[in-house]
Parts: C-alpha cells; structure tokens; sequence
C-alpha cells in the first residue's frame, strides 16, 4: 500500500512538472523597443545599396501607416518612409550592435524623426509626437519594453537666437513628457550632437548663424548634466554626405549608431 501511495505521489509530481514546463516554453518573451525621434540625421541621408533593402533578422519596426493601423514589419532601410529623402540612418547600426550585445532577443525600432522638422513639431501637443507616443503604447500592449529613446535633432533650431535660446527648455519639456505619457520617469534619453562640419556649408557660416549652432551643440552636450538619465553623443569623425554640410554619409550613421549603442549601454549600468 505504501508503495501504491508513493508511486502515485511521483506521477502528481511528474506531471505537474510537465505543466510548468510547457508554460515556461510558451512564455513570450518581451521586445526591446527603442524609439528613434528627430529630424533628417535621424531619419538618415545616408546612401542606400542594394542589400540595404534586405530584412535584418531579429529586429523589426513599425512602418508609417496613414491609416495607423500599426504592425511589426521586418527591419530595413529607409526606416523611416515620410519624405522621399529618408534613406540609410543610424537607427539600423544602433540595432545590429545592440544585438551583438544580447543575442537571441528581438528588437522593435519606432521610427517618427521628421525631416527638417525644429523641436516646435515634434513637442507634446503636434501630429508627430502623438503618433510615437500611439505606437509606443502600441509597443507595450504587444509584449514590448521601451528600453530608451534615440534623438539626434537641433539644426532647425538654430536658424535664429530665439530658437537656439529656448532649445534646452524645450528639449527637457520634452524628455520629461515622453517618461510621463509613456509612466517611465527613468527612460533612457540619448542625445546625438550636431554635426562638425554643421556650421561650414555656405549657408549656414555666417558668424551669428554659427553662434546659435554653438549654442544648440553646447546644450545637446550638457543635457545630461541637467536632466538625470540621458547620456549624449559625440559627432567627432562625422564626414559630410554632400556639399550642403549638413547630413551625414553612410559610413558615419554606422560610426553614430554603435556610438549611441555605446552609451546607452553605460548609460542603463550606471
């Protein structure tokens, strides 16, 4: 009889082991999502080759959709598909290296740069800022964690002193409404400096146009010294895609990409 009770004591054991395992195995695991916001050195001007336009495994995004019927799509360039100059972008790079550093994870970009857009269309209140928070929360009801968000942005700001004075409240309103609409008061915030050779092109050199660059630059690079988690990132190296100087070529959104991966990664240790 004793025996009887312990064998049946074993199969109880056994098969409520086999329960636990299968629903360990059918666990989602959830996607790391970062969001890309900006203007066109965010959205990329970058040459496009051919195998560019191929499926990056692992990583996925969310395409523009006038119809917001929002989907996860296999990632390839242009992420971004607003403006017909949306092309290669750092947003691609950022993903590869960060899946170098966690393998086997999936990672969801939600690309809603703007191109030539000033900070003015992209704050809380505008079509734009809307449209990343809807796909965020998007994000989150299908089994995603927003893990930081990428913004390289600033030129449009710099046409005049008015904008290039306001730029740092404005930048922090926004850092701040993002963790709010999104209930993450630590989201991770990484900034990308404007270009070096912003400031070099004939339209743009003149000394007073040159001293608001200066100061949109000097405020990207202070930001996290004023605004707890965020971390910024540095443009030295950048090479010019064209005669305008103002947009980066190919090789340097790759260079920018495993920089901003970089510092998030110190960034979320700290």
């Amino acid at each position: 009889m004793k025996n009887l009770v312990y064998t049946i004591m074993l199969l109880l054991m056994a098969s409520n082991y086999s329960c636990v395992s299968k629903k360990s195995k059918g666990k989602v695991q959830p996607m790391h999502i970062f969001i890309l916001m900006g203007q066109s050195n965010m959205s990329g001007y970058g040459n496009m080759l051919p195998q560019n336009k191929k499926v990056v495994d692992g990583i996925y995004y969310i395409p523009q959709s006038e119809k917001n019927d929002f989907k996860w799509e296999g990632a390839k360039h242009p992420l971004h598909n607003r403006t017909k100059h949306d092309r290669f972008g750092l947003g691609l790079p950022f993903a590869k290296e960060y899946l170098k550093k966690h393998p086997g994870v999936k990672i969801g970009l939600i690309p809603v740069a703007w191109g030539g857009a000033g900070i003015d269309m992209l704050k809380k209140g505008t079509d734009v800022y809307t449209d990343a928070i809807n796909k965020a929360n998007f994000a989150i009801a299908h089994h995603g964690i927003i893990k930081a968000v990428l913004w390289h942005q600033g030129e449009s700001d710099t046409v005049n002193k008015e904008l290039a004075e306001q730029y740092e409240s404005k930048l922090t309103q926004l850092i701040q409404d993002v963790r709010t609409d999104l209930k993450a008061p630590k989201l991770p915030f990484v900034v990308g400096n404007l270009a070096e050779f912003y400031g070099t092109g004939k339209d743009h050199c003149a000394p007073k146009r040159v001293s608001y660059i200066n100061k949109v630059k000097n405020t990207l690079r202070e930001i996290p010294k004023k605004v707890p988690n965020t971390a910024f990132v540095e443009s030295t190296g950048g090479v010019t895609y064209d005669q305008n100087n103002v947009h980066f070529n190919r090789e340097s959104y790759i260079m920018l990409g495993k920089r901003y991966e970089v510092k998030y990664e110190s960034l979320v240790k700290e």
